[in-house]
Parts: structure tokens; C-alpha cells; sequence
């Protein structure tokens, strides 16, 4: 057998060459390559807000185009927003003063940014030290609203409100239960807070706040908010629910009568629902303390319970007992978190000892009956999860279960209001003929409009 002759270094060598000049050429081409690259790529610039004008939004229209970047971040619930802007590259001083900024813009003064909002931060990197200067930030706080904030050129930060201009459009869902009322509203493009207020409306019919059963019979008209493209930007409320079940069977329309402002549920002549108020503003939930005198569980002292306490776990839902307005909400040294609403003839509600507010639930917004707003929780003088409802009537305590409520509001009683929630009730009728997401008719979107509630 012939052995192979051994190569010598010099033998490996000239095997290689071919080889090694090919590997150098390509790394040569790759350096190349990544050069020009890094030549034409500018700093990273994110896309525009859907439904906010680019020019609006984006600040390097105030400094020169190759000096200036972007960097985006997230609200969060532990990070301050003056240290989320210094992690990405501002001063301390800048930053402080930009967010100070937004806050004081924001549509509840002073309040802190909701967790989760997504915003820009813009800075121009010319600067002779080399180090970047902050020039401007955008919030996008909800699909509608955008806060900005901007450098003058004496180094203060002035604040704005950007709103997308809107529209609105009906869009009808029907069919029936397949798995649960939630996902037969949520796969026809509604939301799954449209189904807890479809099912608020039927309490005879108790299981479907918990589903429904499968066959039963829905027909619900929500409406679509866009923007002046014709983009979507966000469903609004539920303006008609109608449902057939084994206990219940109606249709209700949604109206706010001008003398009072308060958006309600009729049904077809105008009448709204048996009580007033309900009793039960967390479903299913349990009463641990009633109405009267007890001795405190904190204090030991003989005193007023001036409320109901349904004991429920923390971050269960906490539901509007009606419709009316958000006279106040924040932390008492008693009450915890709590949020006061004021309905009309002379009664109040009370809300304490929550977990969270709802998101979006502001001071002088007006909520409906069954609108989620806040979670159980135990903050302020609170031994365990509970919620502590109270009503008053005419600014007195009364028990919330055994007093005396009005039933719900006959439109009869007043010829002007009647005629323009039966006009309002035959649009709707007529748009539910329609296709989904059709123009609705300009009557019908102008007065929706016009009953939108708005920030303060």
C-alpha cells in the first residue's frame, strides 16, 4: 500500500492561498457593505400616533434632521416619569420639568400618567460636549388623546392636548350564545365590559352575568369610534341590547335626556328599569356588616355603620349602583380609596375601601348603571377585602337595603324629552338594519356626539 507523502507546513500552505485570498475578497465586500449601511441609516424614528397628524406629534420638525433621535419608553406603575426620561438619556433637570409638564396637561390636572402609556422622547445629539438635549416628549394616553411636551428655547417645557378628531359609527352584533355571551360580543368586534352592561341589564336573568346558556338569543348595537381617516380607533358604549332568555326577554336603548345629562336604559316606550338604584353593587358577593349600630372592629367603639359591607376578593369588580356623575374619588383616611356619585333626585352613593379605580374613571365624568368603576380592595380603616356601599338621600345616611327606592324615569312625563328619545329610538332601529360599520344616518351621529361625555 502506497502511503500518502506527509505535507510539510510549506505544502499546507500553498494548499490554503487559493482559499484565504476568496475569504478575504468576501470580508472585504461584508466591511464594505455595512459601512454604506451605517452611512444611511438616521436615528430610529417610530411611526405617527393613528389618528394624530404626524407634523402634531413628531418635535425633530424643531431641530436640524441629522442632530436629532428618538427613544421610546413606557409608563410604568414604579418608575416616575422624569426617571424613565433620564434612563433614556435626559438630565435630571430636563427630565423633571418635562414631566412636570405633561402632568399639568393631562385632562385630570396634576394627575400621574396611566401605567402602560406608550410615549417618545425626542433629543438632539449636536451638542459641542457631546451629551444628547431633550427636546421635546409625546404620551399617547387613550387612541384619542396625545399630551405633548416641548423646549422653548429658554430651556422650559411648554404642554399640549392632542385629540383626534372623531366619529361615530353603529355597528350591530346578533346571533346566538355559542360558548358565553362575553366571547359572542367580544368575536363580533365588541369588548367583554359591552357584555357585563348587556348583562346588568337583564338581572332576572342572573346566569348571564356568568355566560348565559348556549341558544339563547341576543341582538346588541355598540358604537365604533374613528378618526377623520376613517380609522378605528377604539368601540364606544352599548346603545341597544335587546336579549331572549329563560327568565328574561326585552330590548333597552340608551339616552341621555337634556334636562339631566345622564346617559340611561329605556325600553321602547320610554321607561326605564324597576328601581332607581341597585342594591348590589358587587354581584354575588356576600354582606358581612349591614346597615346600623355595631362596635367597630378597629376601634371597639359603639358607632354608626353608615353602609353595607359585601366581602369579596381584592380586584373584584365594583359596579355603578346608577347612573350619574363623579363628584369625587381619592384616598380618605377612613374610606381608603373610595369614589363618590352623585344621581339625580337628591340620592348619593359611596364606593370605599377599593383597590383601584377603574381606568379612565375621572371627577366629573358621568357613569351608567352597572359601569365598572373600581376593584375591592382593604385600604383605609379595613380589617379584610370588602367593599363598603353607602346611600344617601338629601345628604342623610339611610340603609341601602331596605330603603324605600323610586322606580326608574318615565320619559311619558315630558312630551319634548319623548319625542327626542323616540327620535333617537327609531335611528337606532334603522341602523340595525344596516350593514355593519355602515354611515349612520347624520342625525343619529350628531346626537350621539353631543351626548358623549368629555373630560373636564
Amino acid at each position: 500500500m502506497t502511503r500518502a507523502k506527509p505535507q510539510t507546513p510549506a505544502t499546507v500552505r500553498r494548499l490554503e492561498s487559493p482559499y484565504r485570498w476568496l475569504e478575504r475578497i468576501a470580508a472585504f465586500a461584508v466591511i464594505g457593505v455595512m459601512t454604506g449601511l451605517f452611512l444611511m441609516v438616521r436615528a430610529d424614528q417610530p411611526p405617527p400616533i393613528p389618528g394624530v397628524g404626524f407634523g402634531a406629534t413628531d418635535f425633530r420638525m424643531e431641530a436640524p434632521e441629522t442632530a436629532t433621535s428618538a427613544r421610546t419608553g413606557r409608563i410604568t406603575a414604579n418608575v416616575a416619569t422624569a426617571d424613565a426620561l433620564e434612563v433614556l438619556g435626559a438630565s435630571a433637570t430636563d427630565a423633571a420639568a418635562a414631566a412636570t409638564a405633561l402632568r399639568e396637561s393631562a385632562p385630570t390636572r396634576g394627575a400621574r400618567l396611566r401605567p402602560g402609556s406608550p410615549f417618545v422622547a425626542y433629543f438632539d445629539d449636536s451638542r459641542e460636549d457631546g451629551t444628547p438635549l431633550l427636546t421635546g416628549v409625546s404620551v399617547r394616553i387613550d387612541p384619542k388623546t396625545t399630551l405633548s411636551a416641548t423646549r422653548r428655547d429658554d430651556g422650559t417645557f411648554f404642554a399640549s392636548v392632542l385629540s383626534a378628531k372623531t366619529s361615530i359609527a353603529l355597528h350591530r352584533i346578533s346571533g346566538v350564545i355559542d360558548t358565553n355571551l362575553a366571547d359572542a360580543i367580544h368575536d363580533g368586534g365588541g369588548t367583554r365590559a359591552q357584555a357585563e352592561t348587556f348583562a346588568s341589564l337583564f338581572p332576572e336573568e342572573p346566569e348571564l352575568a356568568k355566560g348565559g346558556h348556549k341558544g339563547e338569543r341576543f341582538d346588541v348595537v355598540i358604537e365604533m369610534i374613528a378618526d377623520e381617516r376613517g380609522n378605528f380607533l377604539e368601540a364606544g358604549d352599548l346603545v341597544f341590547a335587546a336579549f331572549n332568555g329563560e327568565k328574561a326577554a326585552g330590548s333597552w336603548y340608551r339616552f341621555t335626556p337634556d334636562d339631566s345629562g345622564l346617559p340611561e336604559f329605556f325600553n321602547r316606550n320610554g321607561v326605564a328599569g324597576d328601581e332607581f338604584l341597585s342594591r348590589e353593587p358587587v354581584r354575588g358577593a356576600e354582606i358581612s356588616s349591614r346597615f346600623g349600630n355595631r362596635i367597630h372592629p378597629i376601634t371597639g367603639d359603639m358607632l354608626l355603620h353608615t353602609g353595607v359591607d359585601f366581602r369579596a376578593p381584592v380586584g373584584t369588580p365594583i359596579r355603578a349602583a346608577g347612573s350619574g356623575l363623579i363628584t369625587d374619588m381619592r384616598y380618605g383616611d377612613g374610606y381608603g380609596w373610595f369614589v363618590r356619585i352623585q344621581h339625580e333626585r337628591g340620592f348619593e352613593t359611596v364606593y370605599a375601601h377599593m383597590s383601584a379605580f377603574a381606568e379612565g374613571l375621572t371627577p366629573g365624568r358621568t357613569v351608567m348603571r352597572g359601569d365598572t368603576i373600581g376593584y375591592v380592595g382593604s385600604t383605609g380603616s379595613s380589617t379584610g377585602a370588602h367593599l363598603h356601599f353607602e346611600v344617601l338621600r338629601n345628604g342623610a345616611y339611610a340603609n341601602p337595603m331596605t330603603l324605600d327606592l323610586p322606580t326608574g324615569r318615565d320619559l311619558s312625563k315630558d312630551a319634548k324629552v319623548l319625542a327626542a328619545f323616540k327620535a333617537q329610538r327609531d335611528l337606532i332601529d334603522a341602523a340595525r338594519g344596516a350593514d355593519p360599520l355602515e354611515a349612520v344616518p347624520p342625525a343619529l351621529t350628531a346626537s350621539l356626539n353631543a351626548k358623549r361625555p368629555t373630560a373636564p
